[in-house]
């Protein structure tokens, strides 16, 4: 099996573990885990973009046994390492091709001037959308949509690049973007105003929910999944923290034995603690004691009101009013 289907294999694993609940059973399997990546063969830069492992093992970095946090943190600083010396070979090959470049146009002629299309690349390598020519075939209202969302996505690029390759992160970036404007364009099935819609909706979401922007950028959330989110899926966790306590208290608000289920808290917020929860609104005109309690009767005829009749549960007065 190559390298990179093993790395896949293990990612699938590691997730499946991380999402289950917690245990010693599951610490000892995240922790062969990640020994089996650190012991995969011929890791390089290509693998660790491709699959976007240093993401999840970046995770258990924090996590509570210490065996597990530590052999993480090295598998990081190992990665890293690979990482930087890839980025090394590639700025090397890429002056010296240059160098070269450079020499053959010299013996050309130093006076020529750069063709349109180089002159074009060249400003096109130096910008944040760089990548942009792979919308070049999209119509213009398409395309500036893939540049928003591209804008978007970049918000987390310095964050993602603390764990990941800067490069790699902004490539992700760009990819995603057209993605999900292409995901967003078959799920409106043609119709503008679906995906003017749409867009409006997930340009919102995505630029006030992080998480939601780097779990789309990392692949955790496919950009074909994304159109069909709902509006509680896409909310951040705050906002999905404020909705559930607001259709508990409706619910709570709908039960019949809501007082008294709550009569406890009631009290508490009210401050009534001790002999106050024994006291009424009655004070005995005997002993002046408020511990009393009342029951009514009609006495009289029904369109006159009802006799209330209180007993003093301190000195045993009775009286009706």
């Amino acid at each position: 099996m190559s390298s990179i289907k093993t790395v896949r294999l293990l990612k699938e694993d590691l997730l499946k573990e991380l999402s289950r609940p917690g245990g010693d059973g599951r610490t000892e399997k995240i922790k062969d885990l990640v020994q089996r990546l650190d012991m995969v063969d011929n890791m390089d830069l290509a693998i660790l973009t491709d699959t976007l492992i240093g993401a999840v093992v970046s995770k258990l970095k924090n996590h509570e046994d210490d065996d597990v946090a530590n052999s993480a943190k090295k598998l990081i600083k190992k990665w890293k390492g690979i990482a930087k010396q890839s980025q090394g070979n590639d700025v090397a090959a890429t002056a010296a091709s240059t160098t070269k470049s450079a020499a053959s146009a010299g013996s050309g002629g130093q006076g020529a001037s750069k063709p349109g299309h180089l002159k074009r690349l060249a400003s096109a390598g130096s910008s944040d959308f760089g990548g942009e020519t792979d919308w070049q075939g999209l119509p213009q209202f398409r395309f500036n949509i893939c540049r928003k969302l591209h804008e978007i996505f970049l918000l987390s690029k310095d964050d993602l690049s603390k764990e990941l390759n800067a490069s790699a992160v902004k490539q992700l970036c760009l990819e995603r973007a057209g993605e999900v404007e292409a995901s967003i364009d078959v799920w409106s099935r043609g119709s503008k105003e679906t995906y003017t819609d749409k867009v409006r909706d997930l340009v919102f979401n995505l630029k006030k929910n992080v998480a939601l922007r780097d779990r789309v950028i990392l692949g955790e959330i496919s950009p074909e999944q994304l159109p069909r989110m709902t509006a509680g899926e896409l909310q951040t966790e705050e906002k999905a923290k404020e909705r559930d306590e607001t259709v508990r208290k409706l619910q709570d608000s709908r039960r019949l034995d809501w007082e008294r289920a709550n009569e406890k808290k009631i009290n508490d917020m009210c401050g009534i603690k001790g002999d106050m929860l024994k006291a009424s609104l009655f004070t005995c005109g005997r002993c002046k004691s408020i511990k009393t309690t009342s029951t009514q009767k009609q006495t009289r005829s029904a369109d006159e009101p009802m006799t209330v009749f209180v007993l003093c549960m301190n000195c045993g007065n009775r009286w009706k009013c």
